[in-house]
C-alpha cells in the first residue's frame, strides 16, 4: 500500500520544512532561493545557517542577481548545496532547458525544493470539465506568464532527464478548501470538488511540492 504524501497549507510551509529536513545532508551551505521575489525565505535561510544566493527574472530586491534560466548562471555565482525553486516551472517557455542549467549550478548530492501548480487539483479537473480549461492555466493567466502546465509525470521526466532523483512529494496548499458559502453554487462546486478529492489524494492541493536530489 503506498504511503499517502504529507499535506502542507502553503509553499512557504513546505520549503521551510525541507529545508530543515535536508540542509544536514547538503554538500555545502549555499542555498540558491531562484525565483526570490522580495526575499521571503531569506529568514528561514539564515536561521539553519545557510548562505542566501537570491536570483530573480526582475530584480525586486537589491540582493538579488538578475538570471535568465535560458542561459546558464551568472558567473559570479557559487554553486549550490539547496536549490528552492518556488512556483517557477510554469513561467518558463523552456523548462527542460531551464533545469538543466539549475542542474549544472548545483553541486553533486545537492536538494532541488520545487513547488508548482497543480494540474490534477478538483478545482482544476472541475474548470476543465465544466468550461474546457484548466482553472490555472486560462487564457487569461497568460498575463502571469503561465505557458507551461506542469503534469507531475512531466515534471518527473525532465528532472530524471537533468540528472535528478525524486526523493519526496508533498501536496501543497490546502487554503482553498475552506468553504466560502456565497450561494447553492458555490455549495455544489465544494461538494463536487471533495468527492475528486476523494476518489484521488492528488487531487487536493492546487500546488504540489517535490523535492529531487542531484545523482549525476
Amino acid at each position: 500500500m503506498k504511503t499517502k504524501p504529507n499535506i502542507y497549507q502553503n509553499r512557504g510551509i513546505f520549503a521551510k520544512t525541507m529545508l530543515h529536513k535536508y540542509f544536514s545532508q547538503s554538500p555545502n551551505k549555499i542555498v540558491s532561493d531562484i525565483g526570490a521575489g522580495f526575499g521571503h525565505m531569506e529568514t528561514s535561510v539564515v536561521e539553519i545557517g545557510g548562505t542566501w544566493q537570491p536570483f530573480d527574472y526582475v530584480q525586486k530586491i537589491d540582493k538579488t542577481t538578475i538570471w535568465d534560466l535560458n542561459c546558464t548562471a551568472p558567473k559570479d555565482a557559487s554553486n549550490a548545496g539547496i536549490v528552492l525553486f518556488l512556483e517557477v516551472l510554469e513561467h518558463l517557455p523552456n523548462p527542460l532547458l531551464s533545469l538543466q542549467h539549475i542542474s549544472n549550478h548545483m553541486e553533486k548530492g545537492g536538494y532541488l525544493i520545487l513547488t508548482v501548480p497543480n494540474p490534477q487539483s478538483a478545482k482544476n479537473r472541475l474548470n476543465l470539465l465544466l468550461k474546457g480549461t484548466l482553472y490555472a492555466f486560462q487564457k487569461k493567466h497568460l498575463k502571469e506568464h503561465h505557458v507551461f502546465t506542469p503534469w507531475e509525470h512531466v515534471v518527473r521526466f525532465y528532472l530524471e532527464q537533468v540528472g535528478f532523483k525524486i526523493v519526496e512529494y508533498a501536496i501543497v496548499d490546502t487554503d482553498y478548501q475552506k468553504l466560502k458559502i456565497t450561494s447553492f453554487k458555490s455549495v455544489f462546486k465544494y461538494m463536487l470538488e471533495k468527492l475528486i478529492e476523494f476518489k484521488n489524494y492528488k487531487a487536493q492541493g492546487m500546488s504540489y511540492g517535490i523535492v529531487a536530489k542531484k545523482i549525476s
